[in-house]
């Protein structure tokens, strides 16, 4: 057996033992269902391209047209054999744009359908499109009109699923469909489907989310989850199919707090006993986790560090990480778990632990192309407060190899992710003419590494020499930073943090003040002149607004432009200055009067809650004797005792995205 073959070996039997029982199932490798396309005539498809076409109108008087609709198309289906139907992309569409609002009756009747042929649809590339949408739609009618009909379907539905689970997981296919089904069950949203199904469009708001498990959904659910974790977890792991599946199921599982969850997280935690010592590039480091290298098996790893609390993640990074932080980062692949556990550790001891031993080989880590755990370090030097304990723009001037003559290049060094010599070469480049005599554009690229590397370290305040590199861009460099979908996060992020000095915003818009007619009417460069517009003051507010009434026609027929025009309140400043400089005034004094009742709002019921507090800790009537165990105060809990699987709010308002 070769190293590599060694390396992903499964598991003994002892590591998945706590979880297996007299109904354990083993991982099958091969399902056996065969991905098969249907050959319709072409008289069948142009029926069901015309049927298409009524549904996606939705032009219908009311809903007995829709129901009559839905009835002949049902007859169809039958005549024709629902796995012909559903194994053609075309006809498969239909039959889910029937389903998107579809009635009670017809949903009933495409379950008998699909029932007796669950599992080959569920398989087939086409056709689970069809059920995903379909159980999302039975979970729906359950929390809607809780008909006994639907819960007595969605039963046999789920048990159908359960039973087969083993051929499920061993497809591509099945096992998505099966993360679709726990998270509608749950009716929690872990994975963003966008991103794995690209005819989503169809039904995106079938999704039911709630708080609550419905009650009739709760016992399926118990089924489900118990018959998932009777796998052999250790094949799951690392499995293409089975670690997204298992991944996901320790996120719902900590979120319904299920009882099966302490049992597998034990076996993913055993899992960092197999070490790899051979491996290509890190020999020098000793022996790995190989469940960190492995590029399926680390998924299922962020996942147990987001549900691990305090005490957990202190013991992960004592016993797995502290000693090999380092190599782990520059991993193509552990990096992940990296920034993962930068993101959620909450032991500032620890934090600052990690982070000085990542910060002196940042260098490294982009030449590699590993920025994301550079960000990640930025993040958690503002998260405790660890910026003061490393000089972080020190470190990265010398990464980028910039001389102290030349720091105002550290900003476009950073942004387009380049070396200085790099840069360098770039510039004398431009210089040069075209073979047509004409000037070269001196335009330097920006990147999304880059862009969140600059929002990570303007939230830290860690200004120096970036001011001067950000406010001595020429008006072609400003314009294209500003309208770029990834750089313009980065100009946002320098105007709207409040760790950077005011004079450092008025001085970059001075600059840009003049080119707004330009930025208003894109997507991006909107977004910047409102945020140039709150960070300005009345002079340059006033230079903001001249230039913009000077093409007033052209803004105001832009969608963008139109908001930005209503929201910096143009039409006042066109009445005249003073009537404008009043409205603004007027509206400055709504927004401090606001924020005050809000205020007082809060210290109200901040006040009530530990009064509360106080009421519950001495348990009712309080002796006049200070010494009385009753007048003890009750032991609260640190709100980051407990990680939760949810992401964690910013102290910063959220960047909107384009």
């Amino acid at each position: 057996m070769s190293p590599k073959d060694e390396e992903m070996e499964v598991f003994s039997s002892a590591s998945t033992e706590a979880l297996q029982g007299s109904d354990y199932v083993p991982v099958i490798t091969d399902s056996g269902v065969k991905d098969s396309v249907s050959d319709l005539p072409k008289s069948i498809l142009e029926y069901y391209t015309n049927i298409e076409k009524v549904l996606e109108r939705e032009d219908f008087e009311n809903n007995s047209e829709r129901e009559l609709l839905e009835e002949k198309l049902l007859e169809q289906i039958k005549s024709d054999g629902i796995t012909k139907i559903l194994f053609h992309w075309d006809c498969s569409r239909v039959v889910e744009r029937m389903l998107v609002n579809c009635s009670n009756p017809t949903l009933l009747e495409v379950g008998s359908l699909i029932l007796p042929h669950i599992v080959e649809i569920a398989c087939h590339s086409f056709a689970s499109h069809v059920l995903e949408l379909f159980i999302m739609k039975l979970v729906r009618e359950i929390y809607t009109n809780e008909s006994s009909e639907v819960v007595e379907l969605a039963e046999k539905v789920f048990r159908k699923l359960v039973l087969d689970v083993a051929n499920l997981i061993s497809n591509t296919h099945g096992s998505y469909t099966l993360r679709v089904a726990l998270q509608v069950l749950v009716g929690a949203r872990i994975e963003d489907e966008k991103k794995k199904r690209k005819r989503w469009d169809i039904g995106k708001n079938s999704f039911y989310e709630t708080k609550d498990t419905h009650p009739a959904l709760k016992k399926i659910l118990h089924k489900f989850t118990k018959r998932l974790v009777k796998m052999d977890v250790g094949s799951l792991l690392w499995s293409n199919q089975g670690a997204p599946l298992l991944s996901v199921l320790l996120l719902l599982l900590h979120r319904t707090n299920n009882k099966s969850l302490p049992g597998l997280k034990s076996v993913v935690s055993s899992s960092f006993e197999k070490k790899v010592t051979d491996y290509k590039g890190f020999e020098q480091f000793g022996a790995l986790p190989a469940v960190l290298l492995d590029s399926k098996a680390s998924y299922v790893v962020q996942s147990y560090i987001k549900i691990c609390n305090k005490e957990e993640l202190d013991d992960l990074y004592n016993q797995q990480y502290k000693e090999i932080v380092v190599p782990l980062s520059l991993h193509s692949v552990a990096n992940y778990t990296v920034q993962t556990l930068l993101e959620n550790i909450s032991s500032r001891a620890l934090a600052l632990d990690m982070c000085s031993k990542i910060v002196p080989v940042f260098e490294d880590l982009l030449a590699e192309s590993i920025t994301g755990v550079v960000i990640s370090v930025t993040k958690c030097c503002y998260h405790h407060g660890l910026t003061s304990n490393f000089d972080i723009m020190k470190t990265l001037l010398d990464a980028f190899h910039i001389p102290d003559e030349q720091s105002s290049l550290f900003f476009r060094c950073v942004m387009s992710m380049t070396t200085y010599e790099v840069l360098l070469e770039k510039i004398e480049y431009s210089k040069k003419p075209t073979q047509s005599g004409k000037p070269r554009r001196d335009r330097f690229e920006a990147t999304l590494a880059g862009s969140l590397l600059l929002q990570g370290l303007f939230q830290l305040g860690l200004l120096g020499p970036l001011e001067e590199g950000i406010c001595s861009l020429s008006e072609d460099h400003i314009v294209y930073l500003a309208t770029n979908p990834q750089s313009s996060h980065a100009v946002q992020a320098f105007l709207s943090s409040v760790t950077i000095p005011v004079s450092a915003k008025h001085r970059f818009i001075r600059a840009a003040a003049f080119l707004t007619d330009k930025l208003v009417v894109t997507p991006c460069g909107s977004r910047i002149v409102e945020v140039m517009w709150l960070a300005a003051d009345s002079p340059l507010k006033s230079a903001i607004a001249q230039t913009m009434i000077a093409k007033e026609q052209a803004i105001r027929e832009n969608t963008y432009g139109s908001i930005v025009f209503k929201n910096c309140n143009l039409k006042a400043f066109k009445q005249g200055l003073n009537t404008w400089e009043e409205s603004e005034k007027r509206k400055k004094k709504n927004v401090e009067s606001f924020e005050k009742i809000i205020n007082n709002e809060s210290a109200v019921e901040s006040a009530e809650k530990s009064v509360a507090q106080e009421e519950d800790s001495v348990g009712g009537d309080v002796s006049e004797n200070p010494s009385s165990e009753n007048t003890k105060p009750k032991k609260v809990k640190r709100k980051d005792s407990v990680i939760s699987d949810k992401p964690k709010k910013s102290k910063k308002k959220k960047i909107e995205t384009s």
